[in-house]
């Protein structure tokens, strides 16, 4: 039996952890994806728009270290913003490798028509939990994030 396959030991506590992770996820993805698709956005476009409203924009390092979004996914995102007229990109004024994102001013207002709108929605959810219980969660998922990112293993 190869040992790397066999697990470290016969607690499936994990399991439950997991599936309620996903469970959420998915039901959160069902809910909020035909929501963006009405307004004309993917969950990654509007995240962008989110992020970079009332900034006055960020490099495109900044906008991949704030936002969900994953390296290899920003500049398709970004394109099909700029091609919406919602964003511009230019090249930084201190460094030109650098490329600096921001809002249009109809991408200002996409984002003034859905960001409220949208935390509106979704604090009706969030509500469900006590702010003690919001606060114990926001603890309880970045230290489980935090020991995903420290993890030397892949």
């Amino acid at each position: 039996m190869n040992d790397q396959l066999a697990p470290p030991f016969a607690d499936e506590s994990l399991i439950p952890v997991f599936r309620a992770l996903g469970r959420c996820q998915s039901a959160i993805d069902r809910l909020t994806g035909p929501r963006f698709e009405a307004l004309g956005l993917t969950p990654a476009q509007f995240d962008v728009l989110a992020t970079l409203g009332d900034t006055s924009g960020m490099s495109c390092k900044e906008l991949g270290e704030r936002t969900l979004i994953t390296r290899g996914t920003l500049s398709p995102v970004l394109d099909r913003l700029e091609a919406k007229g919602l964003i511009t990109r230019a090249k930084g004024t201190n460094d030109c490798r650098q490329t600096f994102v921001t809002l249009t001013a109809e991408g200002q207002v996409t984002y003034e028509r859905t960001f409220m709108p949208h935390v509106v929605w979704v604090k009706q959810y969030i509500d469900k939990l006590t702010p003690a219980e919001q606060a114990q969660l926001v603890s309880l998922l970045d230290k489980l994030q935090s020991a995903f990112l420290s993890s030397t293993t892949t």
